[in-house]
C-alpha cells in the first residue's frame, strides 16, 4: 500500500516549460535508479525506487518559477505544442502505458468509468487509436467533455440505473474508488478485462462477481517503454496530434502566486473544474 502524507518538497509532478536556450520540453518526473532488478530486466516502470526518486513527490517539482531536473527526464515537445498545455503529457503517458498493457483493439466494446483527467484522456488516446469508447461520469462538465472528445453512444449516468444489457469487452476504472470498481466489474462481460488505471488511495473490496465472471484485472501505474519507444514520447506526439484536448480539459488556469485559489477550484466540482493548472502565461 502506498502511503502519502506531508512532504517537505515543492509539489508538481505534471509539468513542462522552457530550457535556458528556449527549447520547449515536458518532464518525465520519475528518474529510474537503473540498478534494481526490475530496471535491469528492462521494466523501468516498475523501478523499486521510483516513488523516492519522483519530482513533485519526493523531489522538488514543477510548482516553481524554475526547476532543476535530470537531463534524462526531458521530453522535447513536437513543433506546435504550447508548453503551457504540455503538463498534460504526463497523464497522457499514464494512459498510453495502461492501454499498452492490455489487448485492446478496434471493434471491441470499451467503457471508461470516471470523467476526471485520466478518464477523459483515456477517451482521447483510445479514439486516436481508432477505438470507440463509452463513458460513465458523475458531473455534467465531464460528460460534455467526453462527448466532445468522441465518447460514443449516450454517456451513462452512475446515479441512474441502466436498464440495458450493455456489457463491455474492456472496462477502464479511471476513478479509483469503491463505487467505480463495482461499476467496472458490473459492466464487464464474462471473460472481459478490467484495466485499473485509477489509483486506489483507500482499500477496496471485491466480491464473488469478479471471480464468477472471470474478469481479468490489469493494474497500471506510471509509464515506461513499449516496443522500444518511451511512453512519454508517444504521449507528446499524441498531444501534438490532438490540439483540442487542452482546451477541453484545462478548465482553469492560475499564476503561481494564486496557488491557494487554484487548489480551492480543483477541489470544488461546482466550479466546473476538470483540470486546474498553475503557471505563467
Amino acid at each position: 500500500m502506498i502511503k502519502q502524507g506531508p512532504r517537505l518538497v515543492t509539489l508538481g509532478h505534471e509539468f513542462a516549460g522552457l530550457l535556458d536556450d528556449g527549447t520547449a520540453v515536458a518532464v518525465s518526473p520519475v528518474v529510474e535508479c537503473g540498478r534494481c532488478g526490475t530496471c535491469r530486466s528492462g521494466q523501468t516502470h516498475l523501478c523499486q525506487h521510483a516513488i523516492s526518486r519522483m519530482y513533485g513527490v519526493s523531489r522538488d517539482g514543477g510548482m516553481a518559477d524554475e526547476v532543476v531536473v535530470d537531463p534524462a527526464s526531458l521530453v522535447r515537445l513536437p513543433a506546435g505544442v504550447d508548453p503551457r498545455a504540455a503538463a498534460l503529457v504526463e497523464p497522457i503517458a499514464v494512459v498510453v502505458h495502461g492501454l499498452n498493457r492490455i489487448a485492446i483493439a478496434a471493434g471491441q466494446r470499451v467503457l471508461v468509468v470516471g470523467g476526471g483527467t485520466i478518464g477523459l484522456l483515456t477517451i482521447a488516446v483510445a479514439r486516436a487509436r481508432g477505438i470507440e469508447v463509452d463513458l460513465i461520469a458523475r458531473h455534467a462538465c465531464q460528460i460534455m467533455a467526453g462527448e466532445a472528445l468522441g465518447a460514443g453512444g449516450q454517456p451513462l449516468d452512475p446515479d441512474r440505473p441502466d436498464r440495458t444489457d450493455r456489457r463491455y469487452d474492456v472496462v477502464i476504472d479511471a476513478a479509483g474508488t469503491q463505487s467505480s470498481l463495482d461499476m467496472a466489474v458490473a459492466r464487464a462481460r464474462r471473460g472481459g478485462t478490467l484495466l485499473a488505471l485509477g489509483t486506489y488511495w483507500s482499500p477496496v473490496r471485491i466480491d464473488a462477481t469478479l471471480a464468477a465472471k472471470e474478469v481479468t484485472v490489469v493494474p497500471a501505474m506510471l509509464y515506461g517503454y513499449h516496443q522500444g519507444r518511451r511512453d512519454f514520447d508517444e504521449a507528446a506526439q499524441l498531444l501534438a496530434q490532438s490540439p483540442e484536448v487542452p482546451d477541453l480539459l484545462v478548465t482553469h488556469r492560475f499564476p503561481l502566486e494564486e496557488a491557494v485559489e487554484a487548489f480551492r477550484a480543483a477541489g470544488d466540482r461546482a466550479t466546473g473544474s476538470i483540470k486546474v493548472q498553475l503557471g505563467d502565461g
